[in-house]
């Protein structure tokens, strides 16, 4: 059953119509595109490159109401067409590139990335539409921009600006992901645009590890590659390939017992990093003045909501209401 504002549509299959042509129009644009690119870790990137420009640019009129209005969550314009449009071609990408996928680019499939991803994510997009949230869904697509950002760089290597990304990642899948989550845990927002729902702010903090965790991943890679840069390359280094010994051994078969020990070594590496981050800053706001840390913290406080709103919003003022009513 669809939402109740989208009764007005023309009659037709809202559901499966956008879908399939969707799913039609990035088959055949693969195909297109296929002969260009013969490798398969170049085909694997072409759906996924052409879905990211769509949906970054389906986004546009919707980060622009968000901006224009201050950040206002309830500003946002619900465009029907346009937000049911964006949904379900992003569906439809999820689905396609796991079909086509498994015929032309099988090896590149990952189980976390592309088994477990896609098939999740089709359910909270389809969650979002029955929810009458596909707008706000639409909204955080602008998170697309450094997908498109990478995907250009490796189908395109000479275009590869490693810069453009980190920068379009931080500032759209950490900076704009932790800003749109807070928005949602409050109460205002939340009884506003999501009838009073935690779900969205929820989601938003069990994705945001994942964006760290990338991120973190990408700097160590200019790191490291900035270092074999500067490294002198040695003469045993420079043998050609084919005269150096094979070291090449055979992959172990895959098994889920394997994943969860790599999993929590992922996590465990993640809170380290958080706590050096969190210990370098803090040892970086005792080396400055008193008066400038006055400064830096007056600037944050001003941006927080006071005690009592805090205390109101998690339910501890209304202990205190009622211990004054009954006192009067």
């Amino acid at each position: 059953m669809l939402p109740a504002f989208l009764d007005s549509w023309p009659l037709y299959d809202l559901a499966v119509a956008p879908f399939s042509l969707s799913f039609l129009s990035l088959v055949v644009l693969f195909h297109v595109f296929a002969s260009s690119f013969p490798d398969t870790n170049h085909l694997a990137w072409i759906i996924t490159t052409i879905s990211s420009l769509t949906m970054s640019i389906w986004s546009l009129p919707f980060v622009w109401d968000y901006t224009v209005n201050g950040g206002s969550l309830k500003h946002v314009r619900a465009l029907p067409e346009l937000a049911l449009l964006a949904t379900r071609f992003f569906q439809a990408y999820l689905v396609c590139d796991l079909v086509v996928g498994s015929i032309y680019y099988s090896s590149r499939i990952s189980l976390l990335a592309g088994w477990i991803h896609h098939p999740l994510y089709v359910l909270i997009v389809e969650y979002t539409i029955r929810s009458s949230w596909p707008h706000f869904f639409c909204l955080c697509a602008v998170m697309e921009i450094p997908t498109f950002v990478l995907g250009i760089s490796i189908l395109f290597p000479r275009a590869r600006n490693s810069f453009i990304f980190a920068v379009s990642f931080f500032m759209t899948r950490i900076l704009f992901h932790i800003i749109l989550g807070i928005s949602f845990m409050f109460k205002e927002n939340r009884n506003a645009v999501t009838d009073g729902s935690f779900l969205p702010a929820i989601l938003f903090a069990c994705i945001l590890p994942i964006h760290v965790a990338w991120f973190v991943g990408c700097i160590k890679g200019f790191i490291r590659r900035a270092r074999q840069k500067t490294t002198p390359v040695s003469r045993s280094q420079t043998v050609a390939p084919e005269l150096q010994p094979s070291t090449a051994t055979s992959t172990p078969p895959f098994s889920v017992s394997s994943i969860v020990p790599a999993l929590l070594l992922r996590l465990t590496y993640c809170h380290q990093t958080f706590e050096r981050i969190l210990w370098s800053l803090q040892y970086e706001l005792l080396k400055l003045p008193t008066s400038k840390r006055s400064l830096i913290f007056n600037a944050i406080s001003a941006y927080l909501p006071c005690r009592e709103t805090l205390y109101e919003w998690v339910g501890l003022g209304q202990r205190q209401r009622r211990r004054l009513l009954t006192s009067d």
